[in-house]
């Protein structure tokens, strides 16, 4: 049990703290109050780009292909399927719902930590954040004014000027810090530890959210059955798998490095949105587990 525990730690206190959030949400509240979501993601992206070696940045700048085709696949296939399953539900807000969760930018910080705990690039995955969420202004609008009929206007300076601090100045700090050999020494012995620090940055905004979620259910402004919601995570959940199985086989289609596939998989697929925090749960479980999987792989076949 305690070797289980210690493999599977992680999954154990995301459970314990969802459940927490979701029963008790007066003991996270006070903490979760003070949370400012963007900063901890901001802390949690300068960590991992501080431990990130500056040649695999370079490296994939110079070929980007890889995150290009994540980026295809994430505002491409993985709307349409999520416009497409839509119509398995009964609610016009639940089809809508879906098509935002699928039609969003890749994750900010958890896409670059699971495929850290595959093996994977890295870089790449930040690579295919970086590439989402500067593009999400144009294409996330443009599939809801395909599916809605109805055109939303976004302050497109404000969502760059959010870009350039939550994502692009943490980066850009971590590696001009690293390229200090006092700073950078310390960043590479400290990097498995860091790792759990920035799992655990994610962990805090998740509780906050879902201490948010079950004070909204509480008070009854989401009029939706329990049953329409279960169905629905577990649609989204499906569609998950498959968008991250389609980037994980196209790309070895593709004859990219094995841990290039697994950055593609990951960033391709992982998608969340505050009002779809349970969705978000789902998927770190699931990649979790996939993770480990693929790092044994990567273990077992490092020349695949």
């Amino acid at each position: 049990m305690k070797a289980l525990l210690g493999k599977h730690w992680f999954l154990a206190v995301l459970l314990g703290g969802v459940a927490l959030a979701w029963f008790e949400p007066q003991w996270l509240r006070p903490a979760t109050q003070r949370l400012e979501p963007r900063a901890v993601v901001a802390l949690a992206l300068f960590l991992m780009a501080w431990t990130l070696e500056s040649r695999s940045l370079f490296t994939v700048l110079a070929r980007p292909l890889p995150a290009l085709w994540a980026a295809i696949i994430s505002y491409g296939p993985l709307p349409a399927l999520g416009l497409c399953a839509g119509w398995l539900l009964p609610d016009a807000d639940l089809r809508i719902g879906l098509l935002l969760i699928t039609a969003v930018p890749c994750t900010l910080a958890s896409a670059v930590l699971w495929t850290r705990l595959a093996g994977g690039s890295e870089a790449t995955a930040l690579l295919v954040i970086l590439l989402t969420t500067a593009t999400s202004w144009l294409v996330t609008t443009a599939w809801l004014a395909f599916a809605t009929g109805t055109a939303a206007a976004l302050d497109a300076a404000t969502l760059m000027r959010s870009l350039v601090l939550v994502l692009v100045l943490p980066v850009g700090i971590g590696q001009i810090a690293r390229s200090r050999p006092r700073l950078r020494a310390p960043a590479d012995r400290l990097k498995p530890a860091f790792s759990v620090v920035s799992r655990l940055l994610i962990l805090c905004i998740i509780l906050k959210a879902a201490v948010d979620v079950s004070d909204r259910l509480s008070a009854g402004s989401v009029p939706l059955s329990l049953g329409a919601l279960a169905f629905t995570a577990v649609l989204c959940a499906a569609i998950h798998l498959v968008a991250l199985v389609t980037g994980l086989v196209s790309s070895r289609l593709l004859r990219f490095d094995y841990p290039t596939q697994i950055a593609v998989a990951f960033s391709c697929s992982q998608k969340t949105l505050p009002v779809a925090l349970y969705v978000f749960v789902g998927q770190l479980l699931m990649d979790t587990l996939i993770a480990e999987r693929l790092a044994h792989g990567h273990h077992t076949n490092p020349t695949r």
